[in-house]
């Protein structure tokens, strides 16, 4: 499971509870993930034993985040050595720090071991691993990517093989006798092992630097690293803790006082979750994740249209106004001729894989990037940007205005936003809804005549009212064509995209129902909806509960509201980071880890939460 996480927008590095790099990605978050291996050894020379710094090979483990962006910090303890390592990306150039910091008590002669196994472009084969001795450097490559390692100090010896063919298992082996002997080239499944022989004493660190230049050729990677040497290698790291240091101070919120400590943890944590899944080019994955593949078959590192979208609104409630404008410029280019937007697309902009059939719609995606428009408009106030995005808006709404059921009058049959039945749905109804009224909104401020997608609009809430509302149950329908009255936590959304208004009745019975039969009655959170099987049995998800703490707030209960945020920040794991959801009987992270969805919905809710508590009426979505 990724435990930390560091990026600069181009690069995206993962590392697991064992404190190993488990994901790299470039030139885009989620896009490609060129690691398969990376792991940190140790050789006492007096003693001739060998140690993968891993728990449970005689080393405990302790993980906690670094600085104000939470790099990545591991620590490990063990056979009377501390060995410290801190990750860091470097903000401007692609550049990847690890600074090892080594102590003994007694003083004695180590050999460290750094070893590293590609899979470029993510595929194994085709790749040349070389030790360039001029260089001093060891570099990786296949086609336009080239990995170049070097370190301060320099290396006492590096080798290269093989891994997984012709019956090996990986260069590492070599390292397990405490000494590298292999060769200095290799090709196909390539891999390479580092050594620095250290003397490490109890009361002073022995710092071995490693630094990874990414690029797409041998120049790029050779500039970077002989711009590194060419000044005091240590400053890189100052400039990476320096640069977010200032990035967090004159870009975090103004957080509420009455929140907790963890709180406002998570809240930082998530602020800068939401930068490191934005890409250049305005692609936000949904997760860099990619546990997922082991239960779903494909991973979540892809851009979804629904996430985006209340990722944007997030940002823009978090200052990161030029992300969010990044965002909404991306997704015009991915837009459908025919205005719509498809299941979800990979981080260049090419259309992703999809378990829908044609014509491959989940209609929520389409009207939330609709929202998503108005709402940076409403933050920015900038009519140019407003102006730029008219064909995103005017392709989108001309399409929801036409995708009609003919019985009903609302929208047409498309698969829900769990992205698991096709229906009429409550929730996509009132995306829908909610997006013509914005559109409308978006062409008058424009000039343009708004007509007929206000009445498409009106036309669509009278019929929300009339065909998704069961009177006699007390609560809204979860979906039409089949009828399904399982009691779902996205209704609380479409409250909140004002399907009624709060002050009608049926606003608190909707949420008095959702709470009283989805919450989990053992660890707390609430369930996505009644038999829910996703990867446990109705376990509590993040986003639904932070829902249900915004209802709560529109419905004058700051209290419990309150009670809510904290729960969510009490189950964020030890380094700060939101899953999709918890175990219901432990509580454990379960599913994608972090999930860029439940990070932004933490922060939306707390400015909710905050306006709540200056008596300020929060503003409509």
């Amino acid at each position: 499971m990724i435990t930390q996480l560091a990026g600069n927008g181009r690069i995206l590095l993962t590392v697991n509870g064992d404190g190993e790099w488990n994901q790299l990605f470039y030139p885009y978050p989620g896009q490609f993930q060129h690691l398969r291996e990376m792991r940190l050894g140790i050789y006492e020379v007096p003693d001739r034993r060998f140690s993968w710094l891993r728990a449970g090979n005689g080393f405990s483990v302790r993980q906690e985040p670094s600085g104000p962006a939470n790099f990545p910090e591991s620590r490990w303890n063990g056979h009377g050595l501390s060995v410290r390592v801190e990750d860091l990306v470097h903000p401007n150039h692609d550049l990847v720090l690890r600074v090892i910091r080594v102590r003994a008590d007694p003083a004695r002669s180590v050999r460290l071991f750094s070893y590293q196994s590609l899979q470029i472009a993510e595929s194994l084969y085709q790749e040349t691993a070389y030790v360039d001795a001029a260089a001093r450097s060891v570099v990786h490559y296949k086609r336009r990517y080239y990995f170049e390692f070097f370190s301060d100090p320099t290396f006492t010896r590096a080798v290269c093989g093989e891994h997984t063919l012709k019956g090996l298992r990986g260069t590492y082996v070599d390292a397990e006798d405490g000494l590298l002997e292999g060769r200095t080239i290799a090709h196909g499944a390539a891999d390479s092992a580092i050594q620095w022989d250290v003397e490490a004493v109890p009361d002073r660190d022995q710092v071995v630097a490693l630094f990874l230049a990414i690029g797409s050729n041998i120049g790029e990677t050779r500039q970077i690293r002989e711009y590194v040497r060419g000044g005091e290698p240590g400053r890189f790291e100052e400039e990476a803790r320096a640069f977010w240091k200032a990035w967090v101070r004159r870009r975090m919120p103004r957080f509420p006082a009455d929140l907790s400590a963890d709180a406002a943890s998570v809240y930082q944590t998530s602020v800068v979750m939401m930068r490191h899944a934005a890409g250049p080019n305005g692609s936000i994955i949904a997760s860099p994740d990619s546990a997922a593949l082991a239960v779903g078959g494909d991973t979540y590192n892809y851009c979804w249209w629904r996430d985006g979208g209340y990722v944007s609104k997030a940002m823009d409630e978090a200052g990161l106004y030029e992300y969010a404008q990044r965002f909404l410029e991306f997704a015009g280019t991915c837009q459908s001729p025919d205005g719509s937007f498809l299941h979800r697309h990979f981080p260049d902009g090419a259309v992703g894989s999809t378990w829908h059939p044609p014509p491959f719609l989940q209609v929520d995606q389409t009207a939330t990037v609709v929202a998503a428009v108005w709402h940076h408009f409403k933050r920015g106030g900038d009519s140019d940007a407003l102006l730029g995005l008219w064909p995103l808006v005017k392709g989108a709404a001309t399409f929801l205005t036409a995708f009609r059921d003919p019985e009903t009058g609302l929208p047409a049959a498309s698969f829900d936003l769990w992205e698991e039945r096709k229906g009429i749905h409550t929730y996509s109804t009132a995306t829908v809804i909610h997006a013509l009224e914005r559109a409308a909104r978006i062409a008058r401020e424009l000039g343009k005549d708004a007509t007929n997608w206000h009445s498409a609009a009106d036309e669509m809430r009278v019929a929300a009212r009339r065909h998704l509302w069961d009177a006699k149950e007390g609560r809204f329908l979860r979906s039409l064509d089949p009828r399904d009255a399982v009691i779902d936590s996205s209704v609380l959304l479409a409250l909140k995209l004002g399907l009624v208004a709060w002050d009608d009745p049926r606003a608190r019975q909707t949420v008095d129902t959702v709470e009283g039969r989805l919450w989990n009655k053992t660890v707390g959170g609430l369930a996505r909806f009644e038999g829910d099987e996703y990867c446990g049995h109705e376990n509590p998800w993040v986003i639904c509960t932070l829902w249900l703490a915004e209802a709560k707030l529109r419905l004058g209960d700051r209290e419990r509201g309150r009670e809510l945020i904290e729960w969510v920040a009490t189950h964020a794991t030890p380094t700060r980071l939101l899953s999709e959801q918890l175990d219901g009987a432990t509580g454990e992270p379960k599913s994608a880890t972090p999930l860029t969805w439940s990070h932004s919905t933490f922060v939306d809710v707390v400015h909710k939460y905050r306006l709540s508590m200056e008596q300020v009426d929060p503003t409509e979505e």
